[in-house]
């Protein structure tokens, strides 16, 4: 026997490689033995062994005092052990295979052996002592000590009162018997509380070492290394938890789901672990927060309820899924698991009934992941954790004490009750703690629990309490009646950065702690702790904080960094660019940004993607477009290296940072312009934006950037008018070469474009150098009396020095300013409609006569005017409906002046007339657009407009009423009309006129009138009605008449009703904003007539032939180029955009101290309310004693 041992051990070879214990060359022989696996119910269970060379990894306790594990032989003094190898499921499903071998002990006389405890970190069995051990029993009802009965330990065991039992000495440490998935099935309830992913479970040695242990749970679990730990004590008894405790626990799951962290409990079925697993499973409903909660319950093995269904099967391998019931109404000291942990480590020390096993080992994890060195750590390198206590008794204290010993902070939550209200009372001590005090504390918050306590027990939580209140810096309290949403996350905070700044490695490691307070966003705590007056930063040494501040979305913290010394311009280097748009820019921004710059296509939208793309070159394949990738790269990047904070403030735009971009724009030059930029962005992109919460977000923040450039304009304007009018010009390269009017007008920023300010500009670009105060008639008059402008009847704003030149000089700026120019064009407009009128009805003859000749010329004036006008604006110039209207009215002069030139054809004579009538229709409607400029007449038009695509999409709606009701009028009357234009009539026309009032008269056989039809279809007339024998109309009256009063009563009561409705809401909608409209439109009118030649009409056109002249004279003669000056460096730009930035502070200043008020007013509004309030009380209270 022992020969067989001996072979069998030598032929075990086991290799530790990561957290692996192979087992090769192994032999196992078949066993005839009888084989019993007791449980703590005393049910037997057949153990059966399989072979395979796989990896042991983590050893269990069998003691030969226990009953769960306890394999023996009845016959032949021989113990046979099995090994399960097998130690988990993988999170793909696959198994990691294991075996069965067995290892041979003697038993002399019926007495336990001694089983040594196996080490990982051999390769051979180990040898086998065989020193007797007795069992060692309670006086009450022959229990040992080691929580198992006298029965359930092997036969012929004798009694030892002696020696004491010790699970390192009467126990040795073999492969797990119980890992994989847990099902839960409760009992007594509906349903299974499950989570989506079973809970993976393993059985593991008190011994295990905590390294290993990482392994298993980074490993082999798959679990990410976390970037905090959370671990939670107390509170493990079965009671209800306070609201307020449970809104603290719901707040401490979120920060472990939003940082990656872990979070240790007991992983049991009662008090505060039940209610965090509750919260974990309500988190983990979403497929995207699944991976973000681990919570890793650790409980002794030999504490659990029905842990014999998590022992595997003999007859199992690979993948095993316990099926754990969880019995709520089995009344035993032992403990149910909890369902909703992510993973459960049971901790076995081969004892049943010992309830604080788990806790050495969870130490030593705790203290190993804490020391870890890790990258990317805002916490010194290593990975923070924390102790979180609530309530608890002598364990939580025991487990408090630890943590502070280890240098781990801990959280204690004052008003949990028990051992965290003592702890938390004795904080706030000022005196000496003696020993009289804390015994004082004890016995007010746990009176029964020390009642009861000996005196020795006593000392010993007096001394506990003083080694943790020795190290107060490492605990933090927070009060249970304060509990609010942020109060956890700046607990734990506030512990993790007095643990941190305390620590002799790292007090002076102000880089570092300034980076944990960043990754918590403790603003108050970095401004009091870090940024003081004795401390002196450079900018190099923010910026590495600077840029995590910006990708972590931390405006208060960018905002105090550049004010504590940090220069933006120095950190906006090209790769700090390059990184943000590269990593830390939305690919769905970027594609709604190309999609946006392919559909309208202006300035702003192309250089801002053309910028974008630029950084993003090469970043992703699917980013770019084999199409565009040659319009990617910016031949000219100046813009770009003269322009960072622009950049910078156009990636927080982009991507919605609404906060984080205000804080920018406060540190850019040319504020107005970048506020109307981002208006402009913002309102493109939400336009092509799915999402419609998203393009809500970016439109109220594109308001909040028209408002705030409504703002400091009106502040620039009110300061100096001069300065303010030059930034309405002044443009910038960084967005696109606009300037901030077509910032506004492309943006549809009507408020902006409506301030007194900006129309004050258009009416001096409008009236020119004539004085504003200057009468309207007074002007007209002087188109027609010239002599009058030199009178001094038009006063100018500015008069030459020199007398000799005042009159040319006053008759110069009198012609060239655009309102008179537009008033001269009006007047001859007007009359070239009355010239068009007179050839049309008085002299239109075969060969055309001078009044006709002249009307070519106007024409052709007209026709260069749009030529020049579609050369300067190109495709732009077809999206203003005035253009196509005039478009549209050339073409068709054109096509009458084609058909003119046959005057021998008198039809094709008789067709070109028709075309010029129609043609001066077109003419004559394009006046319209002169009565823009009318404050009264003005938004008039623009209801006009709005009201023609209110019928475009009502037209839709009546077509289907009408073509129903045509065609079954004309199928029920008439029989094969072969004729379309009959057709059309009685399908289309007649049921239109019906709409308006004209009642058919043909559906009614009594009044139907014979002599307006015809049967044959000869004539021009509609074809009679079918008859019948008698010849009478066939049609049924009791069908038609109704059919005719059901669609006069839903076309002239429904639909007609409804498009009146529709154009109220319209004209409703324009004269909300009457005046606001009209400025804006009047906007257009302005920039046409500045933009044109100062020249009356119709001289105009010699200018053309010397712009045409000129045009071709540059494109013969090679001339250079001259490079136009970068914005932002000429002089006067410079002073305006340095002016600016002083209006600037101003205008934050009043917003800091509006906001200021506003507040200093709420509190005094409260403060009378409170006094009220009060005297109300008073009131009260003599009313009860009066009536008393």
């Amino acid at each position: 026997m022992q020969q067989s041992q001996e072979e069998t051990q030598e032929g075990e070879e086991m290799s530790f490689k990561g957290a692996r214990l192979s087992m090769r060359n192994r032999r196992n022989g078949m066993l005839d033995s009888t084989r019993t696996l007791y449980s703590s119910a005393s049910r037997s269970t057949d153990v059966s062994y399989s072979e395979s060379p796989r990896a042991v990894l983590f050893g269990t306790r069998f003691s030969l005092f226990q009953a769960c594990v306890h394999v023996a032989f009845r016959t032949s003094h021989l113990l046979k052990v099995w090994e399960v190898a097998n130690f988990g499921r993988r999170r793909d499903g696959a198994a990691l295979r294991g075996c069965w071998a067995c290892q041979y002990f003697d038993v002399i006389g019926g007495v336990h052996l001694p089983l040594p405890t196996w080490s990982t970190s051999f390769e051979s069995a180990p040898a086998v002592n065989l020193a007797p051990v007795l069992c060692e029993l309670h006086d009450r009802e022959n229990v040992c000590k080691c929580g198992y009965a006298q029965s359930q330990h092997i036969e012929g065991t004798q009694i030892n009162q002696n020696e004491k039992w010790n699970y390192k000495k009467h126990t040795k440490e073999f492969p797990t018997d119980a890992f994989g998935d847990i099902q839960f099935e409760t009992l007594g309830k509906r349903g299974k509380g499950v989570l989506k992913s079973a809970p993976q479970y393993i059985r593991l040695s008190c011994d295990t070492d905590a390294e290993t242990l990482y392994e298993l749970l980074t490993q082999h679990w798959h679990l990410k290394t976390p970037h905090l730990v959370i671990s939670v004590t107390g509170g493990a008894k079965n009671f209800a938890l306070k609201p307020r405790m449970r809104k603290i626990v719901s707040r401490l799951i979120y920060i472990a789901q939003s940082k990656g962290a872990w979070i240790l409990t007991g992983g049991t079925h009662y008090g505060l672990m039940k209610y965090i697993g509750e919260v974990v499973r309500d988190n983990t409903i979403s497929r995207n927060s699944e991976e973000n909660i681990v919570a890793i319950g650790i409980a002794a093995w030999g504490m659990v309820s029905n842990r014999d269904t998590l022992i595997r099967t003999c007859d199992v391998e690979g993948y095993f899924s316990a099926q754990y019931i969880m019995d709520d109404f089995k009344r035993d000291p032992l403990y149910i698991l909890d369902n909703n942990h992510t993973h459960l480590l049971l901790v076995d020390n081969g004892g049943h009934g010992h309830p604080t096993v788990e806790a050495k080992l969870r130490n030593q994890l705790e203290k190993y992941i804490s020391e870890r060195t890790i990258q990317d750590s805002n916490y010194g390198g290593k990975i923070p954790i924390v102790c979180f206590a609530q309530g608890g008794g002598k364990e939580t204290l025991k487990a408090i004490n630890t943590s502070i010993k280890s240098k781990i902070p801990c959280v204690v939550v004052e008003g949990s009750g028990q051992i965290a209200d003592v702890i938390a009372s004795l904080v706030e001590v000022e005196d000496a703690l003696t020993s009289s005090v804390i015994k004082e504390k004890l016995v007010r918050f746990l009176p029964r629990t020390v009642s009861r306590l000996p005196e020795e027990e006593t000392e010993s939580w007096i001394k506990w309490l003083k080694e943790i209140l020795e190290s107060s810096h490492l605990l933090t309290v927070i009060k249970i009646e304060e509990a609010g949403d942020e109060i956890v996350s700046n607990a734990i905070s506030y512990a993790l950065y007095k643990a941190f700044s305390t620590n002799e490695q790292d007090k002076d490691n102000w880089n570092g702690q300034l980076k944990l307070l960043l990754e918590w966003n403790q603003l108050d705590l970095a401004n009091d702790e870090i940024f003081t007056n004795d401390r002196r930063w450079e900018s190099a040494d923010l910026q590495e904080v600077m840029f995590t501040a910006l990708i972590k979305d931390r405006p208060k913290f960018v905002r105090l960094f550049l004010e504590n010394g940090l220069n933006l311009r120095k950190f906006l280097t090209n790769d700090v660019l390059t990184e943000l748009f590269s990593n830390h820019f939305s690919t769905l921004v970027y594609r709604n940004l190309q999609i946006a710059k392919n559909s309208y296509n202006d300035a702003l939208l192309t250089f801002v993607w053309k910028l974008v793309a630029n950084f993003r070159r090469g970043f992703r394949k699917e980013d770019r477009n084999s199409r565009d990738e040659l319009d990617i790269e910016l031949h000219d990047v100046s813009p770009i290296t003269r322009h960072p904070l622009q950049a910078l403030f156009i990636w927080a735009i982009l991507q919605n940072k609404k906060e984080l971009s205000k804080v920018i724009w406060e540190q850019t030059r040319g504020c107005t312009l970048a506020a109307l930029g981002a208006s402009k962005l913002l309102k493109t992109l939400a336009k092509v934006k799915n999402d419609i919460n998203a393009a809500g977000e970016s439109e109220e923040l594109a308001n909040e950037y028209e408002t705030r450039a409504v703002e400091l304009f009106t502040e620039c304007y009110s300061s100096d008018e001069d300065l303010a009018e030059q930034l309405l010009v002044y443009s910038c390269e960084a967005w696109g070469g606009s300037n901030c009017l077509e910032l506004a007008v492309e943006a549809t920023d009507q408020h902006f474009i409506a301030q007194p300010g900006v129309q004050n500009f258009l009416s001096k670009q409008w009236y020119g150098e004539i004085s504003r105060d200057t009468k309207n008639w007074k002007i007209i008059l002087c188109l027609f009396i010239i002599p009058l402008v030199g009178c001094g009847f038009v006063s100018f704003r500015k008069k030459p020095l020199d007398k000799r030149r005042q009159l040319l000089w006053s008759y110069v700026a009198f012609f060239t300013s655009p309102f008179v120019v537009f008033s001269w064009n009006v007047v001859f407009y007007i009359a070239f409609l009355l010239l068009f009128a007179y050839v049309l009805l008085m002299d239109f003859h075969s060969v055309p006569h001078p009044p006709e000749l002249v009307l070519y010329a106007l024409v052709f004036v007209l026709f260069c005017d749009e030529v020049r006008q579609w050369y300067m604006n190109g495709v732009n110039y077809f999206t203003d409906l005035w253009n196509v209207m005039d478009t549209l009215g050339l073409f068709y002069f054109i096509a009458g002046i084609v058909f003119r030139l046959h005057p021998s054809n008198r039809t094709s004579l008789y067709s070109g007339r028709v075309i010029f009538c129609l043609d001066y229709i077109i003419f004559t409607l394009r006046l319209i657009h002169i009565f823009t400029v009318s404050r009264n007449l003005g938004p008039k038009i623009i209801m006009l407009q709005r009201m023609l695509i209110d019928v475009f999409f009502f037209l839709f709606l009546f077509a289907v009423w009408m073509v129903a009701f045509g065609v079954a009028r004309q199928g029920i009357l008439r029989q094969n009309e072969h004729r379309w234009r009959w057709i059309f009539r009685s399908v289309i026309y007649e049921p239109y006129l019906a709409m308006f009032g004209q009642v058919p008269s043909d559906v009614d056989g009594t009044t139907y009138d014979f002599s307006h039809c015809t049967f044959t279809g000869n004539e021009s007339k509609p074809l009679c009605v079918e008859l019948d024998e008698h010849n009478l109309p066939r049609f049924p009256e009791w069908i038609t008449i109704p059919l005719v009063c059901i669609y006069m009563l839903s076309t002239n009561i429904l639909l007609v009703n409804l498009l009146v409705a529709m154009f109220g809401y319209t004209v409703g909608t324009v004269q909300e904003n009457n005046d606001q409209v009209w400025k804006f439109q009047r906007y257009f009118l302005v920039q046409e007539y500045c933009s044109r030649l100062n020249i009356p009409f119709p001289f105009v056109v010699f200018a053309y032939f010397y712009m045409v002249v000129k045009k071709c004279f540059r494109c013969c003669c090679k001339e250079r180029s001259t490079e136009s000056s970068a914005c932002c460096f000429k002089n006067e730009d410079n002073k305006t955009l340095a002016w600016e930035g002083v209006m600037k502070e101003n205008y934050l200043v009043k917003i800091n101290t509006k906001a200021n008020d506003t507040s200093e007013e709420m509190r005094h509004r409260f403060r009378q309310l409170d006094t009220k309030l009060n005297d109300l009380k008073g009131l009260l209270k003599e009313i009860a004693n009066k009536i008393k």
